[in-house]
């Protein structure tokens, strides 16, 4: 029983390692593709010092799974021409407001992009595009989901969120600055 609960823990503990997401930067010209593999399609090439979000330090087949801030284009690249830099911690606030009861069971997020860029938000494997200033409404099932807000040229904005079944809920993107 000792075993089986000591392996237990040790899965939750290594799963719990690799969900820490990071800043970084590209050390080499690299290729950027769209799968963990060199024989696949690349994206694009990627110069010294451009500035990456990585998902986790959790590699397939050797390469980061990342985002290219600038682009906000999603994809991978070989972890042998990346730098790790910041921690990027998840959001401990909840970002959804709960705004009244749906008329069903799911969730109904009302998301609207507060923004003149085109947003890109992934709730657990889902992901949805809203153009600028744009409104949608999405039916989630209930239960717990990681979200993942990015848009060209801003650092990705991560956290988990709880949506409970026949309510309603609200979330305005908009991005923050702040001087150095």
């Amino acid at each position: 029983m000792k075993k089986i609960l000591l392996s237990l823990f040790l899965i939750l503990v290594s799963n719990g390692m690799f969900s820490q997401s990071y800043l970084g930067t590209i050390t080499k010209q690299v290729n950027f593709r769209e799968e963990p593999s060199v024989d696949d399609n690349i994206i694009s090439s990627l110069k010294p010092n451009t500035q990456i979000f990585i998902v986790s330090l959790e590699t397939e087949n050797d390469y980061y799974n990342v985002i290219d801030i600038a682009t906000d284009r999603e994809g991978y690249v070989h972890k042998s021409y990346v730098k790790i830099g910041k921690v990027v911690n998840k959001s401990d606030q909840s970002v959804f407001t709960p705004n009244g009861k749906s008329s069903d069971y799911d969730s109904e997020v009302k998301i609207f992009n507060n923004t003149s860029k085109t947003l890109t938000l992934k709730m657990n494997t889902e992901v949805y595009r809203f153009a600028a200033y744009e409104t949608k409404n999405i039916k989630l099932i209930p239960g717990e989901y990681d979200f993942r807000a990015s848009a060209p040229g801003v650092i990705p904005y991560i956290g988990t969120e709880t949506l409970n079944s026949s309510q309603a809920y609200s979330w305005q993107f908009y991005i923050r600055t702040s001087l150095r």
